[in-house]
């Protein structure tokens, strides 16, 4: 891309939130560097399809009083859907060093300061549960957005981190019609009772659920058909690792791309109906594809199950990025 297809800049609001609006020929994105520094909206122009997803609840107003409750459902009451980082911790609350590194981490919900760069934002917090300066950097050029992510131990032990980018998908991208695509790699299953499968994993798309059923990874159901799917893919092929979902019927393909030595898994969460209770209430559609430092969820299981904790040394800062690509088959995209 040429410097000319880089973002202009604004500043507005979003659900009372101080919003970074990030504007190109092709694509028109939001980041709120007060929450997280998320992503909340990537809208195609053309189209005008909004790309990532958002709960029914939305993005909750940072005025809004916390309701009684467990610290995931506190949690999640804050999560306002989008692209997000999961870091110190991904998934499942997890105690480490002497304190409690919640649902997802402590950075999806961070403040953020930030600064215009050429294109972008950038943003910086010092996480208050583990000893890290996160710095966030989002960049908009032509049809493709970059999250690019820095962390750096100011701390004086060995930690263990996982770490996990999570773009959300939703309507009207995903849809019965819609393919995902992935470089070439094998599909491991949830342990939710904290067993190791017994059986070698399938390859791409082959998955077996955790009652023995037999997904296919590569299509997705219609809202309310009653699925819930979550798999962890690695051990992929190539250095440069891609996931490619298309949906025809709107002609809209977003692909994500990173290298295999950030992330060498991805998590594969789709839910459409399938779980009946909270928080979901059989009403959620949403697609995540997620390049991932190691899984299962929670670190603690990451380091007992399977052993792909990442730690990160003092005095060290550890890079990674995501670039997503954005493309059109309408004939009157800009």
């Amino acid at each position: 891309m040429t410097i000319d297809a880089s973002a202009r800049q604004g500043v507005g609001t979003r659900s009372g939130w101080e919003a970074v609006h990030l504007t190109t020929e092709s694509l028109e994105v939001v980041v709120i560097p007060g929450k997280g520094g998320d992503v909340c909206s990537i809208r195609q122009r053309a189209t005008d399809v909004e790309l990532l997803w958002t709960p029914r609840w939305g993005l909750r107003p940072p005025t809004a009083l916390p309701l009684p409750g467990a610290p995931d459902a506190l949690a999640l009451d804050r999560s306002g859907g989008g692209w997000n980082t999961m870091f110190p911790n991904a998934g499942r609350a997890s105690v480490e060093y002497g304190v409690d590194w919640g649902f997802h981490g402590e950075t999806w919900l961070a403040p953020f300061t930030w600064e215009l760069v050429a294109g972008g934002v950038q943003m910086t917090t010092a996480l208050a549960r583990s000893p890290f300066i996160v710095t966030k950097t989002v960049v908009a050029v032509g049809n493709e957005v970059t999250v690019a992510e820095s962390v750096e131990h100011v701390g004086a032990r060995p930690i263990d981190v996982l770490w996990c980018q999570h773009p959300a998908f939703g309507e009207p991208l995903i849809g019965p019609a819609t393919t995902v695509e992935m470089t070439g790699c094998v599909v491991h299953p949830d342990m939710p009772d904290d067993v190791l499968p017994s059986a070698a994993p399938p390859r791409w798309p082959a998955h077996t659920e955790v009652d023995g059923s037999a997904v296919d990874l590569a299509r997705l159901d219609a809202a309310g058909s009653g699925g819930a799917r979550l798999a962890f893919l690695g051990s992929f092929d190539d250095d440069h690792v891609r996931a490619r979902i298309h949906n025809p019927e709107i002609g809209l393909t977003v692909e994500l791309a990173w290298r295999r030595e950030d992330f060498p898994f991805a998590w594969y969460w789709y839910e459409s109906g399938g779980r009946q209770d909270y928080p979901w209430f059989g009403a959620a559609h949403s697609l995540a594809l997620e390049p991932a430092s190691g899984y299962p969820s929670g670190v603690r299981r990451a380091r007992e199950l399977t052993g792909t904790e990442l730690t990160i040394r003092p005095g060290e800062t550890v890079t990674k990025a995501v670039t997503m690509l954005v493309t059109s088959s309408r004939q009157d995209e800009h």
